[in-house]
């Protein structure tokens, strides 16, 4: 099993895959033999059919798998115990059998448990990240839209669009745009991809495009308000989360665009709320 991190790099491939490559490519160097590789760490697609695999070359009746997790920061031990979903990428189907063995024995409830190709499983990982920031920062239209109509309320809306069963409640409130380690650049990477192949990336730009709007249209509101102070809390990448990342959070980023406007911030409540925290 390899969990190593990938990083967003920034560049076309959108992930930093060097230390994974460094992994594989010491398991190649010692000829290792009879063994199941599982990837655990987010990868491009495609990148264990034209990377991976190579990389493993010279090792004798190896399988490479992948098997990507979906746990949230702040809930990471509860994540991996009840997952909704286990996705197996199997290299080989006995590789895909021990592996849905082992999430069979490990989880507390019974996961959906779904067995792919390697192929099928990195693109499988980033578009449920996808559809996820596509919720939200549909939620979040929907309620910029309602908060310029009068006598809308967004809150009643999104609970009421969530109740459609085709929709789902889960993600689908309006708050602040989503951000964090993962997210944003999954939603980028996914994009990308179906550029690289061919295919114009409207809904995952469109998702970003939405979200940074979004973010300037809380700003705009912000500022209207026209006060000489604002204070902020809690300004990780999204609300109550119990880990202090604040990677594109986008909180933080309508307090550095009130910063940049001249504004202050409250210093004396700053200072009430770091002494309890």
């Amino acid at each position: 099993m390899i969990l190593v991190d990938t990083p967003s790099s920034g560049n076309e491939h959108h992930y930093d895959h060097s230390k994974l490559g460094n992994v594989l490519v010491a398991l190649n160097q010692r000829r290792v033999a009879n063994k199941h590789i599982v990837i655990g760490c987010t990868v491009i697609p495609g990148y264990i059919a034209k990377v991976g695999r190579f990389l493993i070359k010279d090792t004798t009746n190896c399988s490479l798998s992948y098997n990507p997790e979906f746990i949230a920061q702040g809930n990471i031990v509860y994540g991996q115990l009840r997952p909704d979903m286990v996705l197996i990428g199997e290299g080989s189907k006995a590789a895909g059998e021990r592996l849905q063995k082992i999430y069979e024995t490990i989880c507390e409830n019974k996961p959906s448990i779904q067995r792919m190709s390697a192929e099928s499983s990195e693109i499988c990982k980033l578009g449920v990240n996808c559809f996820v920031t596509m919720k939200v920062a549909y939620a979040n239209l929907i309620g910029d839209i309602a908060d310029r109509t009068p006598g809308a309320n967004k809150i009643d809306i999104c609970r009421a669009v969530g109740n459609d069963t085709r929709v789902g409640t889960k993600y689908l409130m309006p708050g602040y745009g989503f951000g964090g380690p993962c997210f944003p650049r999954d939603n980028r990477a996914l994009g990308g991809y179906a550029e690289m192949i061919g295919i114009e990336n409207i809904l995952f730009n469109a998702t970003d495009r939405c979200n940074k709007k979004h973010t300037q249209y809380q700003l705009e509101t912000r500022m209207a308000e026209n006060k000489n102070e604002y204070t902020f809390t809690g300004v990780a990448y999204k609300q109550d989360t119990k880990v202090p990342i604040i990677e594109e959070s986008q909180k933080l980023r309508i307090a550095v665009g009130l910063a940049q406007a001249g504004k202050k911030s409250d210093r004396s409540r700053l200072r009430r709320y770091h002494y309890r925290s």
